[in-house]
């Protein structure tokens, strides 16, 4: 992931324990926080944003996006409210009234 500066891999010791330690202080994380906790973050912060699961699985670098919605779908906006949201959104911008084919009255049905 992270190289030198003549192209070869950082070894996960040496990337660990004397660089993202530093960086984790330095930003004033919480002592142990991990480059998979800030991965993990990052997901999360997409799905509550409203990215797709698929958005997620390509930014994260994956090939499926079942992965993505097996870890992190609990962490998805319910899918009731966005539905609410969305029809309310339609009808609140194109009026109250409804289209003229559309009977307007409520009537019993025996």
């Amino acid at each position: 992931m992270f190289t030198t500066t003549t192209g070869t891999p950082l070894g996960h010791v040496y990337y660990g324990h004397n660089l993202f330690r530093k960086a984790v202080a330095s930003a004033g994380l919480p002592e142990g926080t991990t480059s998979h906790d800030l991965r993990h973050h990052f997901a999360s912060l997409l799905l509550a944003a409203g990215e797709s699961v698929i958005g997620v699985a390509e930014r994260l670098g994956h090939d499926d996006a079942s992965l993505v919605l097996s870890t992190y779908g609990h962490l998805m906006p319910d899918s009731e409210d966005r539905t609410r949201r969305a029809v309310d959104a339609a009808w609140g911008a194109a009026g109250a009234a409804c289209a003229p084919d559309v009977p307007q009255g409520v009537r019993s049905v025996r």
